[in-house]
């Protein structure tokens, strides 16, 4: 529950935390991106379905763009480029919907806010009636409340969460 000091300010965007690229040939994307651009693989994972294969082929790479001094910068979480492969990662095929991937590679948008203003978003995107998915990302330390924009964009509030 909200008190009347939190309707007295409106939260920041802290920053872009990832913009994540729905790709056809994760291996070709991962290398043109860690070859040509230099950004290191912070780690992969598989993920067919609800449940992580360790040491299966990779579904979605996790690319590092550079530190930030936020939440989540300080708890492991730089900026990053994700790529995820649309046809087997099972959230890109099943949860999140956005573009069509033969119209366009973005995925969705990712910005990082603060902690305590989790909630805050939360009553106010349910408020707008917007639809809402929530996510916790243990490994990561975060988690996110997920919704459209009005053109079909999928974007993502992400924050630094140790719970």
């Amino acid at each position: 529950m909200r008190d009347s000091t939190d309707d007295q300010r409106t939260p920041s965007i802290l920053g872009v935390s990832e913009i994540v690229l729905s790709v056809a040939d994760l291996p070709v994307m991962r290398k043109f991106y860690v070859e040509v651009l230099g950004f290191p693989v912070l780690r992969e994972i598989s993920m067919e379905t609800e449940t992580a294969v360790p040491g299966g082929e990779p579904t979605i790479s996790f690319l590092k763009l550079q530190d930030c001094d936020t939440p989540l910068g300080r708890h492991l979480h730089p900026q990053m480029l994700v790529l995820i492969d649309y046809q087997r990662h099972v959230y890109a095929r099943e949860r999140f919907t956005g573009h069509e991937v033969g119209k366009s590679t973005l995925n969705h948008l990712a910005f990082e806010i603060s902690p305590e203003d989790y909630g805050w978003y939360s009553d106010r995107l349910s408020e707008l009636g917007v639809g809402l998915h929530f996510s916790d990302f243990p490994d990561l330390s975060a988690r996110a409340i997920f919704f459209n924009d009005p053109e079909g964009n999928v974007l993502e509030l992400i924050c630094h969460h140790t719970g």
